[in-house]
């Protein structure tokens, strides 16, 4: 078998072939799973807009932390639990505390 000349090339040969069908099955399932994500896209798209949201949200609140404490310097010495309890009262006074529209009963 080995000492056939034509051996060694049908080998290579083959195996080339073979490379080739794999590559051509990869690309088919790359195909199909990028037209998959592009079809659960929009229904994914409403919670990158809600983190979006959030995040715009928690910028406001460090904005905001941040004018307190320059507004009141001495408020950043105090510990933590009582800074967030001078900036719940500081957010109050602005009226920037958000109500509910339905008074509890």
């Amino acid at each position: 078998m080995l000492e056939n000349p034509l051996f060694i090339p049908v080998l290579l040969g083959a195996l080339v072939v073979l490379q080739l069908l794999v590559i051509a099955l990869l690309l088919r399932v790359s195909g199909r799973v990028s037209r998959l994500s592009r079809m659960l896209a929009p229904a994914v798209s409403p919670v990158g807009r809600d983190l979006a949201d959030r995040k715009e949200s928690n910028a406001d609140q460090k904005k905001w932390f941040a004018q307190f404490l320059a507004e009141d310097p001495e408020c950043a010495q105090l510990p933590k639990k009582e800074q967030f309890a001078a900036f719940r009262r500081w957010r109050e006074e602005k009226g920037m505390n958000w109500k509910s529209p339905v008074e509890p009963e």
